[in-house]
C-alpha cells in the first residue's frame, strides 16, 4: 500500500532557501496531525535531462521513459509516496528549470493523448494520490505571479486540482528583524497543513497566506537597501 509524503524540494539554495521554512510549517501540520514517514528528494542533486519529445513512454515502454538516469528514483518514490509536495521558488515568473524540466518528465504517468479535449488521463497506478505544491516569490504579492502556472495544472490535473500555497515577500524568511511577522505566517501555513491531514482546507486561510507579510513601503525599503534602487548605473 502506498503510504507516506515524497517531498520534491526544487530551490537551488540547499539551506538557505526561502521556500523551505514555509514547506516544513506544512509538513510539520501535516505530520503532528496524522504521523507519516517522509522522503526528501533535493531536484538540485539529480541528474535529470530534459524530455525528448519521444513520446517512447506511450507507445515503445509505456509508462516508462526511455531515458535511464536519475527521474527513475523521482518516479519510483511518486508511486510509493500517497501525498507528492513539490516545493519550489519563483525568482524570474516561472517554474525554476530544473523543477520544469522534472514536470516535463513525468509525462509517463499519463495515458496517451486521444485526440479529444486537450487533457491527459493519469493512469491507475496513480489516481488517488494527493499533489501539493508550495512556492515563495520575492515579489511583494502574488498577483499575476502565479497564473501562467495555475494553466498549467489545470492542463495536468483537469477538475481534480492540487493544493497550491503561495507566499510573496519570501525574501524576509531569514530576516530576524521582521521574525515577529514571519512567523505568524508559517503559523499560518502549519494550520494548513493540519487541515491537509484532515481532508479540509480554508480558503480564507489559504488566501491569507497569500497576502503581503508586512506593509508594501517597509518591504520595499528593505529590498532596496540590499539589491539597490534598481535603476541602471
Amino acid at each position: 500500500m502506498n503510504e507516506g509524503i515524497l517531498l520534491l524540494d526544487g530551490s537551488p539554495r540547499g539551506t538557505k532557501s526561502n521556500t523551505m521554512p514555509v514547506t516544513r510549517a506544512f509538513l510539520d501540520g501535516i505530520c503532528e496531525t496524522a504521523p507519516q514517514p517522509v522522503t526528501t528528494l533535493e531536484i538540485r542533486q539529480l541528474q535529470i535531462e530534459p524530455c525528448r519529445g519521444c513520446f517512447g513512454c506511450w507507445k515503445a515502454t509505456p509508462g516508462q521513459c526511455v531515458i535511464h538516469d536519475d527521474m527513475q528514483q523521482v518516479m519510483d518514490a511518486m508511486h510509493q509516496s500517497q501525498i507528492i509536495l513539490v516545493s519550489f521558488p519563483v525568482y524570474y515568473y516561472g517554474l525554476p528549470g530544473p523543477v520544469k524540466t522534472l514536470l516535463d518528465r513525468t509525462l509517463p504517468v499519463m495515458l496517451p493523448y486521444n485526440g479529444g479535449p486537450t487533457l491527459h488521463r493519469v493512469r491507475k497506478d496513480m489516481k488517488g494520490k494527493r499533489f501539493v505544491f508550495i512556492s515563495t516569490c520575492g515579489f511583494q504579492s502574488t498577483d499575476g505571479i502565479y497564473d501562467a502556472f495555475r494553466v498549467q495544472l489545470r492542463g495536468i490535473f483537469g477538475a481534480e486540482q492540487p493544493l497550491l500555497i503561495t507566499v510573496p515577500q519570501a525574501d524576509l524568511m531569514h530576516a530576524e528583524p521582521v521574525k515577529k511577522y514571519t512567523q505568524r505566517r508559517l503559523d499560518a501555513v502549519h494550520r494548513l497543513g493540519t487541515q491537509f491531514a484532515r481532508g479540509e482546507i480554508d480558503e480564507q486561510l489559504l488566501a491569507e497566506c497569500g497576502k503581503p507579510m508586512i506593509r508594501k513601503w517597509i518591504y520595499q525599503k528593505m529590498v532596496s537597501s540590499f539589491y539597490g534602487d534598481g535603476e541602471e548605473t
